[in-house]
C-alpha cells in the first residue's frame, strides 16, 4: 500500500521504560508520541510530560483518519483543535504529533524524512556545540570551554544570564572567546532587556560574540526594534516564536540568526514554512537543538539555508539514551541516519 493512501488509525502517548532508557533524573523527558497506520508505527521522543499530556488528552485523536502523507491537513487539524491555546506547549504538542507522523510516512515509504523533503538531501550537516548549564564564572569553566571547542564544532554557545555587573558579563564573554579561541554565541535566556544589551554591546571586545540569543524577555517586533535602535548588538531569536506571522515580522528586522526549534514551532511541516520565510528575509538559520533528530533531517533537506545545527553537548546524549542508536558529531559534522523515517527508533 502506498503511503499516500494510508490513513492514521491511532495516536497515543507512551511512557518510556526507565529500565531501558533511564535512569531518569529530575527534568528528564520520559514520554514518546506514537502514530500508527497500516500496522506500522512512527514515533517521536523523548517528549516532556506537559506536551505529552496534551496529546494524550485528545489532541492526538484529532488526526485519526487523516492521510499519513497529507501533512498540511494534519497541521491544520492540530492547530484548529488547539484554537487560542496554539502557542507554547500547544505548539510543542502539535509538533510532537507532526514529527511522529513524518517518521511514520518515511517508514511506509522506505525513505528518510529528509528524502521526503528533497530529492538530494545532504549526507551530513555542520553542527555547533552548546553547554547552557555551565556557569562561565565557576572553577573549571576554562577547561570545559577549551575541551568543548577542541571537539571541532563550527562554534560554541554558552549561557549568559543577566547580572547587576554588566562589566563582569562582558569580561566573561571575552574569557569564553579567548578559551574557545574563536567568537562565541551567547544565550541570554530572555533575561537581559534593552538597557543591559546596549550596555554590554558597548563593553564587548571586538570579535568576541557571533550573536546573543534571546536577549529580551519578549520576542516581539517592537521590543527588538527598540533594541536595534539602541545597539548594534548582533541578535538571534526564534525558539520562543509560536506562529509564522510573528516569525515573518521579526525576520524583517534582519537578525544575525534565526534559531527556531523544529518541534516547538509546530513540527517539521511548519518548520518548512519558517525555512522559506528565513530564505525570503536572507537570514541564516541555525536550528535549535531540543528536537535534534528532526532538525538534522530538516537541515539536510535545506543545506543551502541551514547553517550549523545546535548540538547540546550535555543534554543531547542523555536524550539519545531513548533511541536505538546515537548521532555523535565528529569534527563539527553530524551524519544523517540512513534508516527510513527519522532513522533511529525510540526504545518504547
Amino acid at each position: 500500500m502506498h503511503a499516500a493512501d494510508v490513513v492514521i488509525d491511532d495516536v497515543r502517548v507512551v511512557c518510556l521504560p526507565e529500565a531501558v532508557t533511564g535512569p531518569f533524573q529530575e527534568g528528564d523527558s520520559r514520554h514518546a508520541v506514537v502514530a500508527r497506520a497500516a500496522g506500522m508505527t512512527g514515533v517521536f521522543g523523548p517528549v516532556d510530560e506537559l506536551p505529552a499530556a496534551l496529546v494524550a488528552a485528545g489532541l492526538g485523536r484529532t488526526v485519526i483518519g487523516c492521510r499519513v502523507s497529507d501533512h498540511a491537513e494534519l497541521l491544520t487539524r492540530l492547530l484548529a483543535r488547539l484554537g487560542p491555546h496554539g502557542a507554547g506547549l500547544g505548539r510543542w504538542a502539535a509538533g510532537a504529533v507532526d514529527c511522529a507522523v513524518w517518521d511514520l510516512h518515511g517508514k511506509l515509504s522506505g525513505l528518510p524524512v529528509a528524502a521526503l523533503l528533497t530529492d538530494t538531501p545532504a549526507p551530513r550537516v555542520p553542527v555547533y556545540g552548546s553547554w547552557l548549564s555551565l556557569d562561565l564564572a565557576r572553577d573549571g569553566a576554562a577547561d570545559a570551554v577549551r575541551g568543548t571547542a577542541a571537539q571541532g564544532f563550527a562554534f560554541t554557545k554558552w549561557s549568559m544570564r543577566r547580572t547587576q555587573n554588566v562589566q563582569h558579563m562582558a569580561e566573561l564573554a571575552g574569557c569564553a572567546a579567548s578559551w574557545a579561541e574563536a567568537p562565541v554565541a551567547l544565550d541570554a535566556l530572555g533575561t537581559w532587556g534593552v538597557e543591559t544589551a546596549a550596555d554590554l554591546a558597548s563593553l564587548l571586545p571586538p570579535g568576541t560574540v557571533r550573536w546573543v540569543e534571546d536577549p529580551l524577555p519578549r520576542t516581539e517586533k517592537d521590543a527588538y526594534r527598540e533594541l536595534r535602535a539602541a545597539s548594534s548588538l548582533p541578535v538571534a531569536f526564534g525558539e520562543r516564536l509560536s506562529d509564522a506571522a510573528s516569525a515573518r515580522e521579526l525576520l524583517e528586522l534582519g537578525p544575525a540568526a534565526f534559531t527556531f526549534d523544529v518541534a516547538w514551532c509546530g513540527g517539521i511541516t511548519e518548520a518548512c514554512t519558517w525555512m522559506a520565510l528565513a530564505e525570503q528575509a536572507g537570514t541564516p538559520v541555525h536550528l535549535h537543538g531540543r528536537a535534534f533528530l528532526p532538525a538534522l533531517h530538516l537541515a539536510a533537506a535545506f543545506p543551502h539555508l541551514a547553517g550549523p545545527l545546535e548540538y547540546q553537548v550535555v543534554w543531547e546524549p542523555k536524550r539519545q539514551r531513548a533511541l536505538s542508536g546515537t548521532v555523535v558529531p565528529e569534527d563539527g559534522w553530524a551524519a544523517l541516519p540512513e534508516g527510513p523515517g527519522l532513522g533511529l527508533e525510540v526504545r518504547c
